[in-house]
């Protein structure tokens, strides 16, 4: 009903006022969408107008030209959609479109929109229907009275026409005037991530790909223009980074530019016109060359198969006629060519392979190549190849005296040194008697082959024989030579210098050694004859009162004296040298009598002895005496004194302990310097066994041990306990003897010790003058030593020494011990140079001054290890000792002074250079010393027998076993550790899982070790017990390598832990440095006992000890400079004045 209602109630707008609306919506839809569009076109060609302007300038980023489009698509993209939804989607209604009139006719829009709404479906009851309809008349007609079309909201339609159509005109125009320039902005415009590129009036050819040029070098840029550039500007402009620009002028289509060296990648930017071009640049070094040699294919006569190989760097080339050569260059880069005299060559990588080269003369070649960057050698590599004949090979006979006197029935033992470039093919001797027409009118020819040669044997010493009976020759004075042979065809042999050789039958050879001896017997009887004059002397120097030889004058006569009895015993050390040889040359002869041979030979023992012990023993009483304090006027000597003397004293005999280590036989004052005093000393006492006679009595042999033995209290016990350690020399002073009788020990053979002479202590006591201690009235008696323990180590002994070799390099105190000994080898070779005060260019002994220098790099290097090992060390095991030593060693920059030396040494400052070096040896032996704390004080020694245990042998040796295989696992983690950047994780895994297996393996048998000390019956006793906890330390240290080194991990933790474990099993103890007595070895305490044990240990090892072989506490260094020949000590010039007065003399 009410619906029915409603249709009949609505009204309807007119006709014409409705049509007139809808074409008035219509036309503000049309201009607004024109508006909205045409703004949206002006955005685009702006844009366009905007990348054509800015590449005519440069050539526009490709950020650049994204961001211009996307502004000039704002329009479009923006701006229209806005004016479709505010013009067009907002205004689709009637109702929306009468709004609109009301911004141009407010009253007329306002009835408009009523009538509007009137109309619109809706019921309004309270309406009439009759009023509706006259309104809507009358708005009708009010709507026929205005034009609608010029209602539209502020129309800009015109403007933005006008707008868009200048722009568009210029792109026309740019359309039809350059279209390839507008064709070329507008790809570059609607694809800007695309490279296009940018088209220029003044266009080059080429590419902007990166060029590599000469590092530090000039180089040319060259920009070429295409022949169709519309424009050709008449110079150009090139910029390296930020530098001054270089400006070229054209060159006909092109502009060089030349830019300055550069050691900085960057980029040149080019600019001819408005052509924009960068070309990045890298310098690079040339490729240089690293290996040039020469495979040489010898003639076929020279029987050489494989070609010869040498190294042709220096430029020569050296072709045996008839030979090729082949050349291959090995550079630092990768090639694209190569050329030898302009000629192609095979190029392999960075390799270059030449074509067969035969050469009859000498000829120059050029060898040059270019990399794959471009880059050529700087120079060429100038070849001159020299063409030499087949030189003849050379021969000479050694160790075979000229002109000697030799037995018909003596065999001639010599060697003969032949060479050739090329291979010797026969070596062998050839004879010719001298002729005489009396003694030997029929000389005897022959010859024998000695060794044949083959092709590659370019150098040969080769043994011969020569024996006159076998080659049936008679007595006779002959010629020898040597010849040798070379492949060369139909060459003569060439020969070495001849040998005369005198060959005498026995009867001959018995009368001229008989007249040799007359001289020689003669000779003797001068040097009697003098010591008679000197004996007699020294009587009447004898005779002479305290107070008259302290007379200046007689002082200056005792010098004499001592001088000319060392003259007297250098002569009789000459004639005792003759006279052996002619007993040697006696004993072949059997024309002569043994017992004649036994006499003679008895007479040279004797005489040695003269000339060796008591000559030079007389001497050195002489000299003391002549340096000696006078006796003061207010001493007398004591009734007692002389009473103690025995009679038979003379003063030969009562020399100190210094003389009779320098008068032992054999050891001469050059010994002395360079082992110290107390080396190796023998008492001066022929007729009484004493502990370092290798001559043991019958006696001795069948002694009862059970019992102290009998003798001088010096004397130590036959079969002492040995004990396993060596000793380390050092700077430490004499320490005062202990006080008390020194304990006798029995036993204590235990795991190896490191000794260091000498207590460590700063004693002020021993800065003051005291006086020389005397022998100890009481040394170690024999004493009953277990005959099954020194069987079983007597049978190890062998393997002992081959195990305690390689302990130098095993803990910190022996490292450093053996870096000082270096040092000081070093400075003695530097001193025996003969090069001091010459210029590097004129030095005689480069050759060894290289090796010097090579030697002590290693010896920095070496250095630095220990630096490194010693500060892992310090941070796994924090060390009082140690810190202190590793800041000295790091502040002191020892490893960069080192190669200062090395330095020097290149540059011949040999004196300098030994200064440093004995410096550096002095210092790293004070560290060493500074690493063991000093020996405290010790109360006196109350004498008797201290009886310790012993270790089996057996477990001795498995303990330097382990140490040296520690030792060796310690250089293999530093190998490891150092290739560890080279490596592949795996494969770094699988080397450090393999070492950590062999640490696993050397604990296992650690703690084998340790389980059988811990079942020896004499387990419970202390020093036992100490052995056994070391051991088991060390294991435990070792099951903490192990799993660091499956970590993996083979960096300083791991060499830490090993050095530890090193350093725990060759404990470094210290003993006292006093003569003949001091601690250590195995024995708790040291300082109060005697050195018996550890001297034998010595002699029984045989190695480990370096007290007597780098003595460096009493070490004079050599005169370096002055010197014109033979370098002799000052303490040898008296006696040599002596003698050549003497002989002036004469």
């Amino acid at each position: 009903m009410n619906q029915t209602q409603s249709k009949e109630n609505a009204v309807n707008l007119p006709p014409r006022m409705k049509k007139a609306l809808e074409q008035y919506r219509k036309r503000v839809w049309i201009i607004k969408i024109a508006e909205g569009t045409l703004a949206a076109i002006f955005g685009l060609i702006i844009s366009y107008l905007i990348v054509f302007s800015l590449d005519r300038l440069f050539d526009t980023a490709t950020f650049l030209r994204a961001l211009i489009l996307l502004v000039g698509m704002v329009g479009m993209v923006i701006f229209l959609p806005l004016k479709y939804y505010n013009w067009v989607w907002r205004n689709r209604t009637l109702d929306g479109i009468a709004r609109l009139l009301q911004h141009k006719f407010p009253r007329f829009g306002d009835h408009v929109l009523g009538i509007v709404e009137l109309a619109s479906e809706r019921s309004d009851q309270s309406s009439s229907p009759a009023l509706v309809a006259a309104a809507m008349r009358q708005v009708d007609e009010e709507v026929a009275k205005h034009n609608l079309a010029d209602a539209v909201p502020n129309p800009r339609h015109r403007r933005w026409a006008l707008a868009v159509g200048l722009p568009l005109v210029l792109v026309i125009i740019g359309v039809l005037v350059i279209p390839a320039t507008t064709r070329n902005t507008l790809a570059r415009w609607l694809t800007p991530w695309r490279d296009v590129e940018r088209y220029t009036f003044a266009q080059l050819e080429g590419k902007t790909d990166r060029r590599v040029v000469a590092y530090a070098e000039p180089f040319d840029v060259e920009a070429r223009l295409k022949d169709e550039s519309p424009w050709k500007p008449e110079s150009g402009e090139a910029r390296y980074a930020d530098q001054t620009p270089i400006v070229a002028e054209r060159e006909g289509e092109t502009y060089k530019f030349e830019l300055p060296p550069q050691t900085e990648e960057g980029k040149v930017n080019l600019k001819v016109g408005d052509a924009r071009r960068s070309i990045p640049v890298e310098p690079k070094l040339r490729p240089a060359l690293k290996e040039l040699i020469a495979k040489v294919q010898l003639p076929d006569y020279l029987q050489h198969q494989e070609p010869r190989i040498d190294d042709v760097r220096g430029g020569i080339v050296n072709l045996v006629k008839g030979s090729t050569a082949t050349l291959e260059a090995t550079t630092t880069r990768e090639l694209s060519e190569a050329t030898l005299n302009n000629r192609p060559q095979k190029v392999e990588g960075a390799r270059v392979i030449t074509e067969p080269i035969s050469v009859e003369t000498t000829t120059e070649m050029q060898l040059t190549w270019r990399d794959r960057f471009g880059l050529a050698v700087s120079e060429p590599q100038v070849l001159q190849f020299e063409a030499q004949d087949d030189t003849v090979p050379t021969v000479a006979i050694t160790k075979l005296k000229n002109n000697q006197v030799v037995l018909s029935t003596e065999v001639l033992t010599f060697e003969i040194q032949a060479g050739d470039d090329f291979g010797v093919k026969r070596i062998g001797l050839e004879w010719e008697g001298i002729k005489n027409p009396i003694q030997n009118p029929n000389p005897a020819i022959g010859e024998k082959t000695v060794s044949s040669g083959s092709p590659t044997s370019e150098a040969l010493t080769v043994p011969a024989t020569f024996s006159v009976e076998r080659e049936n020759i008679k007595p006779q004075s002959l010629r020898l030579r040597a010849f040798a042979e070379d492949y060369f065809p139909n060459r003569e042999r060439v020969q070495s210098p001849q040998i005369v050789l005198h060959v005498l039958t026995p009867a001959e050879h018995f009368k001229w050694l008989i007249g040799q001896m007359q001289l020689w017997a003669g000779a003797a009887k001068d040097v009697h004859d003098k010591e008679l004059q000197l004996h007699q002397t020294n009587l009447e120097l004898q005779d002479l009162s305290p107070m008259e030889l302290d007379d200046p004058a007689q002082r200056k006569k005792l010098q004499n004296q001592a001088s000319a009895e060392r003259a007297n015993a250098a002569k009789l050390d000459s004639l005792i040298q003759s006279g052996t040889e002619l007993l040697q040359e006696a004993a072949k002869n059997s024309e002569f009598d043994g017992g004649q041979l036994e006499s003679w030979a008895e007479m040279l023992k004797q005489l040695e002895e003269i000339a060796g012990k008591k000559m030079p023993s007389v001497a050195n009483l002489l000299a003391q005496a002549s340096e000696a304090p006078g006796q003061s006027s207010n001493q007398q000597p004591t009734a007692g004194s002389q009473q103690d003397a025995p009679p038979s004293t003379t003063d030969s005999q009562r020399s100190t302990p210094n003389n009779q280590s320098n008068s032992k036989p054999g050891k001469s004052e050059s010994d002395v310097e360079r082992y110290g005093p107390d080396s190796k000393n023998i008492p001066n006492t022929a007729d009484e066994e004493t502990p370092d006679d290798p001559n043991k009595s019958g006696d001795s042999v069948g002694a009862d041990r059970s019992k102290p033995a009998e003798g001088k209290p010096s004397f130590t016990p036959a079969n002492p306990t040995p004990s396993v350690s060596d000793v380390e020399s050092g700077f430490n002073k004499a320490d005062k003897p202990p006080e008390g009788q020194p304990s006798q020990i029995v036993g204590g053979l235990g795991i190896p010790t490191t000794i260091l002479k000498g207590s460590g202590r700063n004693d002020q006591a021993q800065d003051q003058d005291i006086e020389t201690p005397q022998a100890s009235e009481l040394v170690l008696e024999a004493v009953e030593e277990q005959k099954e323990l020194l069987d079983a180590f007597a049978k190890l002994s062998d393997e002992m020494k081959k195990l305690l070799v390689g302990f130098e390099n095993s803990t910190f105190v022996k490292r450093l011990k053996a870096a000082s000994r270096k040092q000081i080898d070093i400075a003695i070779d530097l001193n025996d140079l003969d090069s001091f005060g010459l210029p590097n260019r004129e030095a005689f002994n480069q050759r060894e001054l290289k090796r010097l220098a090579t030697f002590e790099e290693t010896e920095a290097k070496n250095v630095t290890t220990i630096i490194q090992d010693m500060a892992a060390y310090t941070d796994r095991r924090p060390n009082a000792n140690y810190l202190r030593v590793l800041a000295e060693m790091e502040d002191a920059s020892v490893s960069s002074q080192m190669r200062d030396i090395v330095r020097s040494i290149s540059r011949n400052f040999v004196g300098q250079s030994s200064i440093d070096a004995e410096f550096w040896a002095d210092t790293l032996d004070r560290w060493a010393e500074q690493l063991v704390d000093p020996l405290p004080e010790m109360p006196p020694g109350q004498g008797g027998m201290m009886e310790l245990p012993n270790l089996p042998p057996e477990i001795i040796v498995k303990v330097l076993r382990i140490i040296n295989r520690e030792i060796q696992l310690r250089e293999e983690t530093r190998e490891v550790e150092q290739a560890k950047n080279a490596l592949t994780a795996d494969k770094y895994y699988e080397r450090s899982e393999a070492l950590s297996d062999t640490q696993y393996e050397i604990a296992e048998d650690t703690h084998e070790v340790a389980r059988e000390i811990s079942l020896l019956p004499n387990a419970n006793t202390a020093l036992i017990r100490q052995q056994l906890m070391k051991v088991s330390k060390a294991a435990e240290v070792m099951d903490e390598a192990e799993s660091i080194l499956a970590t993996p991990d083979t960096g300083p933790k791991a060499i830490a832990a090993i050095s530890e474990v090193i350093e725990i099993l060759l404990e470094t103890q210290r003993m006292p440095n006093v003569p003949g007595g001091g601690g250590g070895g195995n024995a708790p305490g040291g300082g109060g006992q005697a050195l018996a044990a550890i001297v034998s240990a010595l002699r029984l090892m045989g190695i480990g000890d370096d007290s007597g072989e780098a003595f460096i506490e009493k070490r004079s260094p050599k005169q370096a400079t002055g010197k014109a020949g033979r370098v002799l000590p000052e303490e040898f010039r008296q006696g040599l004045d002596a003698y050549f007065n003497a002989i002036e003399g004469q």
